[in-house]
């Protein structure tokens, strides 16, 4: 059995290219990872243009339908706190202490306008959400003029999982990249209590 892998490995690398083969064998789906893992955490960077310029560092932590984000600054001072479950989005502007309506949150993060809450989890634990879906429920034209791209590249770690997510609306202007820095999947719980304080007054 062994040597019949080394052939196959062998055959593959000499019919495609070596990170598109990595690339099939570490694609797992949102289930999977969940079964296999507790829990999931990692930092990157926003880069927006339109209704909202400029660029928002970002640190997450995640355990299984819950995402917990921290937003700071380029003097990486802490603005926002998001909290992510299965049916609800909580935003909290810790510069003028006060909670975000959701109106509010789509201004900031007007990706959300076609995202939801199930695809905001997958994104952050490296899955490519399928996401066309909720394009034809909330409104069929957006597929017009609302673009979504998602690439996928190798982590230091040696994961190969999603990297940037574009965001384009040709009605609004609004242009934004997601860049993920780093992620880190284990088998360690989060203390959720702990981050739920934060985003008390």
């Amino acid at each position: 059995m062994p040597k019949l892998f080394i052939f196959f490995l062998f055959l593959a690398g000499c019919t495609i290219k070596p990170d598109l083969f990595f690339a099939s064998l570490s694609k797992k789906s949102y289930p999977e990872l969940l079964n296999e893992y507790k829990s999931c955490m990692g930092k990157g960077v926003i880069d927006s243009k339109g209704n909202i310029n400029g660029k928002l560092y970002f640190s997450f932590k995640s355990q299984r339908d819950s995402t917990f984000i921290q937003f700071s600054d380029i003097l990486g001072r802490k603005t926002i706190l998001m909290w992510v479950s299965s049916n609800k989005i909580t935003v909290r502007d810790l510069i003028n202490n006060t909670y975000y309506k959701n109106s509010q949150i789509i201004d900031f993060f007007p990706f959300l306008k076609i995202l939801n809450n199930k695809n905001i989890n997958e994104i952050v634990w490296g899955v490519i959400p399928d996401y066309k879906s909720n394009l034809k429920k909330i409104n069929k034209g957006m597929e017009s003029h609302i673009k979504l791209k998602f690439e996928r590249s190798r982590f230091i770690n040696g994961q190969y999982d999603l990297s940037n997510l574009y965001y384009n609306d040709k009605n609004s202007g609004d242009a934004l990249k997601i860049n993920f820095k780093n992620r880190q999947r284990d088998n360690d719980y989060i203390n959720v209590k702990k981050m739920w304080k934060m985003l008390d007054y």
